[in-house]
């Protein structure tokens, strides 16, 4: 992509447009459309955010993060209920807990759609992200199945 090369304005090239656009126009959030196959990672946090727009009355839901994985993951209620059956309500029950993370077809407001979905797992569904081999890892010490998450 070439936006010109006129004197004073600023020229893009295919170069300079990086995964910084993700950065900067992408969700805080990973979407199911940032998983290119299902991953297998272990909770490190969660945490519960408000997620009510200004003026409605608070409507919070648990986000985690998991091992390898930039982006947090909102849970949904459905995510939420199948976590629960599997690791308690306890939120901090699920802390260090492996979890599968897909993208499977749902509906939204009545609409097809891809959907995160979560499965507590044994490590079989899918290969397990790395953890750090040292205190000053890198994002080198995990598989590269995450590197676009």
């Amino acid at each position: 992509m070439h936006m010109g090369d006129c004197a004073g304005a600023l020229v893009l090239t295919e170069d300079s447009m990086s995964e910084d656009f993700d950065d900067l126009y992408g969700s805080n959030f990973l979407a199911a459309t940032d998983l290119k196959k299902p991953v297998t990672a272990v909770i490190e946090q969660v945490e519960q955010q408000d997620f009510a727009r200004q003026g409605e009355r608070r409507k919070m839901k648990a986000v985690l993060h998991v091992r390898g994985i930039k982006k947090p993951i909102v849970v949904n209620k459905t995510n939420a209920l199948t976590l629960a059956a599997a690791f308690g309500k306890d939120f901090d029950d699920w802390i260090d807990q492996r979890v599968t993370i897909k993208a499977e077809p749902t509906t939204f407001g009545g609409k097809p759609t891809k959907g995160i979905r979560l499965y507590s797992t044994n490590g079989e569904d899918a290969p397990a992200l790395k953890g750090p081999k040292s205190k000053g890892a890198s994002n080198q010490d995990f598989d590269d199945e995450t590197d676009d998450l």
